[in-house]
């Protein structure tokens, strides 16, 4: 059994392997940065280090997430430490990778290239996401040019 992050985004559930995942924080008040790229919402003390905040809807081209009620996946990607922000996070799940099957082309608006598969879990579907796939190398970089602002 592998465990995953399971965080919601919209109505759709999303997993990630938990060694992606540091921890979960809410989201402090952001300090906004000047001329970011449209999905960073700013920067945030986050488990005592500065940390960028990324809106994963923005990044995926489906919506905006409400702040207030938001969650940051605390990650390190690419050797960047980022807060990604989602909808709701709340649970961790046991899945047997058995069950792991092909994503369809597109699932919830989100391209198959930025899912590694689908998993039915009793009533809903459980789509596993790949960060390092969503966070590509372009992006890292205007994040991490943001940061050295």
């Amino acid at each position: 059994m592998d465990q995953y992050v399971v965080f919601r985004l919209r109505e759709e559930y999303f997993g990630v392997p938990i060694e992606q995942v540091h921890a979960i924080e809410k989201i402090p008040e952001l300090t906004k940065i000047p001329q970011p790229p449209t999905y960073v919402s700013g920067m945030a003390e986050l488990r005592g280090e500065v940390t960028t905040v990324i809106d994963l809807r923005k990044l995926l081209g489906i919506g905006e997430i409400n702040h207030e009620h938001a969650r940051a996946l605390i990650v390190d990607i690419q050797g960047l430490r980022l807060g990604i922000m989602v909808d709701e996070a709340r649970e961790v799940l046991n899945l047997d990778p058995s069950t792991i099957e092909d994503p369809p082309q597109m699932i919830g608006g989100i391209e198959k290239e930025y899912i590694s598969g689908v998993s039915k879990q009793n009533e809903r579907l459980l789509i596993v996401m790949n960060l390092e796939k969503v966070l590509n190398i372009k992006q890292v970089e205007e994040v991490k040019e943001v940061v050295e602002i």
